[in-house]
């Protein structure tokens, strides 16, 4: 039997986790940066200075 509700919603996920892979495969690596400390629960100090710089410059400044 299938069911048209959980067939929606495996195909929405696929969509998701596809642009998902698209834009992280095309960021720069002070964007994959900034987005990896984005995720995170606790920040220690340097992660908090490091987030200043990534959001107050341009991205292509804020080469590691």
């Amino acid at each position: 039997m299938i069911f048209p509700e959980a067939e929606a919603r495996r195909r929405r996920n696929a969509l998701y986790i596809e642009a998902y892979a698209k834009a992280w495969a095309e960021a720069s690596p002070a964007e994959r940066e900034l987005a990896m400390l984005a995720m995170k629960d606790r920040w220690n100090d340097a992660e908090r200075v490091r987030h200043g710089e990534l959001t107050r410059r341009p991205l292509s400044a804020c080469a590691p």
